[in-house]
């Protein structure tokens, strides 16, 4: 059997386990799709494709190195559980293996990996719908999108069903970052069926997401003029006008509530928007409406528990809230919750910590016993002791917490250092990163927290060896490149070294305002006084930050126009009068703003 290299490395994995196994589950990719928010219901698809399974005995040997694999994943040890599954796969030719894959990939938050996996899945089964919409996505996701529109437009003229292909094009065009690219593939995919409404839609939804809302409005006109009675057609209508053309849009949803009285989901998305533009009343007159007509429609109950929340009258969005939840927990005795519950507590837990009913947020928080919404809960109840001072009382709570992955151990340990730092106890903060990063090496997150408390620790050098191990174990994290570059450029080192990294985070996020500063920054430590005004002042129109406040100050100061300088520092010491940045540039510059 030619997999004696996994079964080295599983033998080796295995040591030291307990071979007792809970059935560990990894997330799978989530295919449902989109709708537009709290109680409107999603329609639902199922890949019908029946499986085909390979004619192979499970013999000792693949039963250990399945068990295996899921053990690993248990463990956090996605690459090696991928890797396993993947070789099985590769071994068996049976599907389910190579979706397993797939999903120990996305687990561990391996792109190239999971691509990778999703081809194999694809390659053993092709003719699975799903297998393939998944390797296209990840495919478009990660950019490579050379003959993707050519592709999909032949799915979709080969589908019996078009609404589905589309639905599944809209799926796959999803990770496509660029709105414009993705609008173009949007159009080239749907070219040959744009006489039907889905697709209208699909590309109305494009040119919205592109900026281009009065178009998208023109456009989703026109279809309400060919579909008058299609409820989706009014929905998008009702969702771009309102951002555009308010008065028109309520007053055509109205029209179209009262010609089409049993569309529910446009006259929850009217109360909705409604509310959106300030006209609580009609809002309400509306979900109450609703009520009337759908008395079993325990989900506006939620809704109007968050209109109430939203017109302040904390009182009814209680009453609300918990009367849905009451009835969730009597379904959940005999079947599955309601759909908010999660969200409706949460929203009680936020009104008690506003009103200042801290013990009582922290009661509310007990009631959530389910992974992985459990987790949360714990640090929310420890963030809320330490909000009532009770800090020891904190650290408890977060001290009984057993982290079920890697990923629950690293954010538990950045929250016991939160902790600690507000709480002045800074080197005890230090301490506990240090040691969860030798627990959870090559974290991302947890390494770029430690280097900044590296960093106000003083602790230079440890600061940039930990980003540029962070650098090294994700390449595309901006925030480590501007970090280090900022650090190189306030202490005048390595003044070119500081602006290629910076440069480097910038090309990841071209509109990021603290990028952008320290852009600024480190062209005025190369005397570029005019470029470094125009980035800082690009930096602070998107973000009026007292820290860009602070150097775009500096760099209109050396330039001779002090008037401006010294008004955005009055500004910055009416947000921020103890800003010690602040305090310390005019110090320095003998300046009273």
């Amino acid at each position: 059997m030619p997999l004696s290299k996994s079964r080295h490395r599983i033998a080796a994995a295995l040591l030291g386990m307990a071979m007792s196994y809970s059935g560990a589950q990894a997330q799978a990719p989530d295919h449902t799709p989109e709708w537009e928010g709290p109680g409107l219901r999603a329609p639902q698809w199922v890949n019908q494709h029946p499986l085909t399974l390979p004619p192979i005995d499970l013999t000792g040997d693949l039963l250990f190195q399945i068990l295996a694999s899921e053990i690993a994943a248990q463990r956090g040890m996605f690459d090696l559980a991928s890797d396993v599954s993947a070789d099985l796969a590769r071994y068996t030719r049976d599907p389910r293996l190579a979706r397993r894959a797939l999903e120990f990939s996305l687990a561990g938050g391996h792109r190239e990996r999971a691509l990778e996996s999703a081809g194999l899945w694809a390659d053993i089964d092709p003719a699975d719908q799903e297998a393939e919409q998944t390797y296209l996505s990840l495919t478009a996701a990660q950019g490579h999108l050379r003959g993707l529109g050519r592709l999909l437009r032949a799915r979709v003229a080969e589908a019996d069903n078009k609404a589905v292909a589309i639905l599944r094009v809209r799926q796959v065009l999803a990770g496509v970052e660029d709105p414009a690219r993705r609008l173009a593939l949007m159009e080239e995919a749907l070219q040959d069926v744009q006489n039907l409404p889905e697709a209208r839609l699909a590309i109305v939804r494009e040119h919205a997401a592109a900026g281009q809302l009065p178009k998208a409005y023109t456009l989703v006109q026109a279809a309400q003029r060919q579909w008058p009675d299609s409820e989706s057609v009014a929905m998008l209508a009702l969702q771009i006008g309102v951002e555009i053309e308010p008065d028109q849009a309520i007053a055509g949803a109205r029209a179209f509530a009262v010609q089409h009285p049993r569309a529910r989901n446009h006259r929850v998305l009217l109360a909705r928007a409604l509310a959106t533009i300030g006209e609580m009343g009609d809002a309400r007159a509306t979900l109450d409406k609703l009520s009337d007509d759908y008395p079993e429609d325990f989900e506006l109950l939620y809704l109007k528990g968050l209109l109430a929340y939203q017109d302040k009258r904390v009182d009814d969005a209680n009453r609300y809230l918990a009367q849905y939840l009451e009835i969730s927990e009597q379904q959940a005795a005999t079947g599955p919750e309601l759909p908010e519950t999660a969200n409706a507590l949460m929203l009680r837990v936020q009104i008690a910590e506003e009103g200042g009913k801290f013990d009582e947020a922290y009661e509310l928080l007990d009631q959530v016993q389910v992974p992985p919404l459990d987790f949360e809960a714990r640090l929310k109840q420890a963030a809320i002791r330490n909000q009532q001072g009770r800090l020891q009382e904190a650290l408890n709570v977060l001290q009984d917490i057993d982290p079920r992955t890697e990923e629950e151990g690293v954010q538990l340990a950045l929250a016991q250092a939160r902790l600690l730092t507000v709480n002045g106890q800074k080197e005890e903060a230090l301490r506990v990163l240090e040691d969860a990063d030798r627990n959870f090496p090559d974290s991302p997150d947890l390494m770029y927290d430690l280097a900044m408390r590296y960093e106000q620790a003083n602790k230079l050098p440890q600061m940039e060896a930990m980003l540029r191990q962070v650098i090294a174990v994700n390449p595309e994290q901006a925030h480590a490149y501007n970090a280090l570059g900022y650090s190189l450029a306030d202490r005048g080192l390595r003044l070119d070294e500081a602006r290629r990294l910076i440069q480097k985070a910038l090309s990841l996020r071209p509109n990021d305002p603290f990028i952008l500063d320290s852009m600024g920054w480190v062209l005025y430590r190369q005397g570029e006084l005019a470029d470094a005004e125009r980035y800082l002042k690009q930096a602070y129109a998107l973000r009026p930050d007292v820290e860009i406040a602070v150097h775009l100050g500096e760099v209109l100061w050396e330039r001779g126009k002090q008037a401006e300088a010294r008004e955005l520092w009055r500004t910055a010491a009416q947000k921020e009068p103890d800003s010690r940045l602040l305090n310390e540039t005019l110090q320095r510059l003998k300046v009273t703003p």
